[in-house]
């Protein structure tokens, strides 16, 4: 497992905070050692797919997770609290920036895109 992941966001689930279409990274290693906190947006293993939300509340070995957005979120209210060893990482990173001078770029490793503000 690469510690970095790029994810797209799909659906309305996330909105206002993500939005369908944007990328995102995702540190994958954020929770070895560590406990995943309340507020945290993690990418999460879902009947072999992978899906976004937002810690709600922990317990113990297992996560309420919800989509900010929660008229169009399927989310624990529906599929129960999941086990943390199916969070695979925390969004660390996402790809849009508001920033007048913005630049962007693509990584030619993971063909990730970069934005930054101008500064060298």
């Amino acid at each position: 497992m690469f510690p970095i992941s790029r994810f797209t966001i799909y659906g309305n689930s996330m909105l206002p905070t993500l939005k369908p279409g944007q990328d995102v990274l995702s540190f994958n290693w954020a929770y070895f050692g560590n406990k995943p906190k309340v507020g945290d947006i993690v990418i999460i293993k879902l009947a072999r797919k992978e899906i976004v939300k937002r810690i709600q509340k922990v317990d113990g070995r297992r996560v309420f997770v919800i989509g900010d957005n929660q008229k169009s979120s399927t989310d624990s209210r529906h599929f129960g609290k999941v086990n943390i060893n199916q969070i695979v990482g925390k969004v660390v990173y996402p790809s849009k920036i508001d920033c007048p001078n913005r630049k962007d770029a693509i990584c030619h490793n993971c063909g990730f895109k970069i934005t930054c503000c101008g500064e060298p």
